[in-house]
């Protein structure tokens, strides 16, 4: 049996339902076909990483995997993470930014390394959004420099476009997780499917919804960076193949309760 474990830095989300998806019919013309129709979700508790994986956790991760790094990130100047006589590090002063250009088969297998997994996008969701309809993590103001990191090209900015994974906490979500808006695009583990909201109207189970069985393309969410307010919603869906590494991709891991030793923890 897998030892249960004692995580740090996570956010409980209790067990309830929530609204998901956006209404597109509203006066900011705001919302994307694929966020429709709006429907509620029932989730059991879990946990959500209150920070976006660092370049310095993830190097660890790669120096015990190293076999597979090519499959898990893709090392260039514009990563947070760095290769230096055989051995990963993160980059001198960036060690609490966001790794990035990280695939979502590294993603996926660092959460599993720390006993942990990827948050479904509906997890990942209520998390961002909490259980009142708000349209960001912090509420309904349109994003700013103070809460959020968007609009900032690399080109211009090197590295300053991101921010540490435990800054700018007037930008937090209703359970006090950081970025959930901006710094990173973030890998959730389901499929996408553009009709699947339609679909789980219908047929799919409201409770713990997984995403399709299969596809071509793995889900996003959150924005990044560089993007515009209307990826920065919480109800924002993106997707891309999971071999796919970008400078603007990286993630956070959920975790199961049973997973955890004492569920007071915070």
């Amino acid at each position: 049996a897998l030892q249960k474990k004692t995580f740090e830095n996570m956010a409980f989300i209790p067990e309830g339902s929530f609204t998901m998806g956006f209404e597109i019919e509203n006066d900011n013309e705001w919302g994307d076909m694929d966020e429709d129709p709006v429907h509620e979700v029932t989730l059991n508790a879990y946990w959500m990483d209150k920070y976006e994986v660092t370049s310095f956790d993830f190097a660890e991760f790669l120096n015990f995997h190293q076999a597979s790094a090519g499959r898990f990130i893709e090392i260039t100047p514009s990563v947070t993470v760095e290769l230096v006589d055989g051995k990963y590090k993160p980059r001198v002063g960036l060690e609490n930014l966001p790794v990035n250009r990280v695939s979502w088969y590294g993603a996926d297998a660092y959460c599993r390394w720390k006993s942990k997994r990827l948050p479904t996008e509906a997890e990942w969701e209520k998390a961002a959004r909490g259980t009142d309809q708000r349209i960001f993590p912090w509420g309904n103001e349109f994003p700013d420099n103070k809460r959020v990191t968007f609009r900032r090209k690399f080109s211009d900015l090197g590295f300053k476009v991101m921010e540490p994974v435990n800054s700018m906490s007037r930008g937090v979500s209703p359970y006090g997780i950081h970025h959930m808006a901006g710094n990173v695009w973030e890998w959730v583990g389901d499929w996408y499917r553009e009709d699947y909201y339609e679909l789980a109207a219908i047929s799919e189970p409201a409770d713990n919804p997984l995403g399709p069985t299969s596809g071509q393309f793995v889900i996003l969410r959150g924005g990044s960076f560089e993007d515009e307010a209307f990826f920065l919603r919480s109800a924002s869906r993106y997707w891309y193949p999971p071999t796919l590494k970008h400078h603007n991709l990286g993630f956070r891991c959920a975790a199961n309760p049973s997973d955890i030793e004492g569920s007071k923890l915070q």
